[in-house]
């Protein structure tokens, strides 16, 4: 039976911490099942920080119908969520589709990105649709070389691991056969590995997501 994970241990002070910690916006991405979440709730409650979901942000725009500037952006938005038995498709196919939705929530996160900075509002922010190319857009350019925003990146190098966290989540699962989990699973798998490319070719942090007990403090020892 699946048992939620302790959260992880995060040893040092908060004075010590806050000391030793240069940045106003952490992002924490990875695919689903990762373990971003609960480690994100973890490292904002130890540093006193609030964290934002970027799932937030995407279901605010589902649900309110908001359109996109470019209405290729509109769709990729809306494909997992208006997309018939969307996880009949290919996994190579839901892949690029996982890419897509995730480059069209670039400019909002990136403006939030900006206003924590500039108002010097502390941030935690985590999701799947953080992109490693999220650091290249010109107005969070200055904030990377100043330290202002850094990036980490969470690897479950286990796919059967993976799978197995997705189905215990049951999100979005309970109405998709076990034939349709295995295609989520395997394509949020190739969307982990090319996150994982892509942070790599940007010079971005990447940690392994076990020892869970440990990440926390991994976390924070890599944003310093």
């Amino acid at each position: 039976m699946y048992q939620s994970r302790a959260r992880p241990p995060l040893r040092r002070p908060v004075a010590d911490l806050n000391e030793i910690m240069n940045w106003k916006v952490l992002l924490i991405g990875g695919a689903s099942g990762s373990g971003k979440t609960e480690v994100a709730r973890a490292v904002g409650l130890r540093l006193g920080m609030p964290w934002l979901q970027v799932d937030d942000l995407r279901l605010a725009f589902q649900h309110s119908q908001v359109a996109l500037p470019d209405p290729q952006a509109t769709r990729d938005l809306y494909f997992f969520a208006e997309t018939t038995h969307v996880w009949r498709q290919g996994a190579e196919a839901l892949r690029a589709g996982l890419i897509a939705s995730s480059r069209a929530l670039l400019p909002a996160l990136e403006i939030i990105i900006a206003n924590h900075i500039d108002t010097d509002a502390p941030l935690i922010i985590e999701g799947d649709n953080i992109l490693p190319e999220l650091i290249e857009r010109s107005r969070l350019r200055p904030y990377v070389e100043r330290g202002q925003l850094r990036t980490v990146f969470l690897r479950e190098s286990d796919a059967d691991r993976l799978r197995t966290n997705i189905e215990a989540r049951a999100r979005g699962t309970a109405h998709i056969s076990p034939e349709e989990l295995q295609t989520e699973a395997e394509a949020k798998w190739l969307y982990s590995q090319w996150l994982m490319t892509e942070a790599g070719r940007l010079h971005q942090p990447v940690l392994e997501a076990r020892p869970w007990e440990t990440l926390g403090e991994r976390i924070i020892l890599t944003s310093r």
